[in-house]
């Protein structure tokens, strides 16, 4: 660690992903509609919405550092240019293999998320040195999923002062027991979505007290719990959010964690109050984006034509 700015390093799967909205799902046998695709095609997501987010946030108060994996192909050249130039460092950022991951993502109307990933063939169960190197120098540590091995070498990598935030996915293929459980015990600050609420049994009962977890509940906003001494999640408040409808909601929930990270970086240990402050300011920008997104869907949809 050092007196200089702090690093806050993002590490997780890499991603081209291809979100598609669909009607309700037919079911297996038989043909289901397209609605509409994302106004990005492809989008570059994975780890990615969360460094570009964390960058934004940071404004100087730290340099954004990616870790993660990509391919030597096309998609792993683009997906890297991507995120640094949003303002994060690459330096971390390792190509090998041939194939850069990427994900179908599929909203069927009124019933949730259908996540297809294809890891590629870049993920090593070791951390190279340029990444060790990076790690040895990051004063906050965001966790989202990756390849459960490198992530938890990374986990144990950094400095025990290093603060770390644990941005849950229900993913259990990543996501092992034991790397559940030295996140839990590690992590200072949690997010998770509703869906993901299975993990808080286990963020309760090995996190230490005054962590803080963050719930989000889409357009019910978010919930601020603390873990208290007794493994209870206390509920700290709420954060109200701003409804958007009919758009592509793909890395809204990692604009938020990383909007939130980015705004850690220069808040040591927050209270629960300065906390909720964060969390409605993350809220803020999540909602941004996504009335940006309702805006251009709405300008690329062509006009009407009259009837001869």
């Amino acid at each position: 660690m050092t007196g200089r700015v702090p690093d806050v390093v993002v590490s997780g799967y890499a991603s081209v992903d291809y979100a598609l909205q669909i009607a309700p799902f037919e079911g297996h046998d038989a043909t289901t509609l397209v609605r509409s695709r994302a106004d990005e095609w492809p989008r570059m997501g994975g780890v990615a919405h969360v460094t570009r987010a964390a960058a934004l946030a940071a404004q100087g108060a730290a340099r954004v550092r990616a870790l993660s994996w990509v391919g030597a192909d096309a998609a792993g050249e683009a997906w890297t240019r991507a995120v640094a130039d949003a303002g994060a460092d690459t330096t971390a950022v390792s190509r090998r293999g041939t194939r850069t991951p990427n994900s179908h993502l599929l909203y069927p109307e009124g019933q949730g998320t259908i996540c297809l990933f294809d890891p590629g063939d870049c993920h090593p169960d070791e951390l190279s040195a340029e990444q060790s190197a990076v790690l040895a120098d990051a004063g906050l540590l965001v966790a989202t999923i990756g390849p459960a091995a490198a992530t938890l070498a990374g986990v144990r990598a950094v400095d025990a002062a290093c603060r770390v935030m644990w941005v849950v996915k229900q993913d259990p293929s990543s996501l092992t027991e034991e790397l559940a459980a030295v996140l839990a015990r590690r992590a200072s600050v949690v997010t998770l979505s509703e869906g993901e609420s299975a993990v808080l049994g286990t963020v309760a009962a090995l996190a230490r007290p005054g962590t803080l977890v963050v719930v989000t509940h889409g357009a019910r906003g978010a919930e601020l719990l603390e873990i208290d001494a007794h493994g209870t999640a206390a509920s700290r408040g709420r954060v109200p959010a701003t409804p958007v409808s009919g758009v592509d909601t793909t890395g809204a929930g990692d604009t938020f964690s990383g909007t939130l990270a980015g705004l850690l970086a220069a808040h040591d240990d927050p209270t629960p109050e300065a906390a909720l402050a964060l969390i409605a300011r993350a809220s803020a920008a999540t909602g941004a984006l996504l009335a940006a997104r309702a805006a251009n869907a709405a300008t690329a949809k062509p006009s009407p034509t009259a009837p001869n």
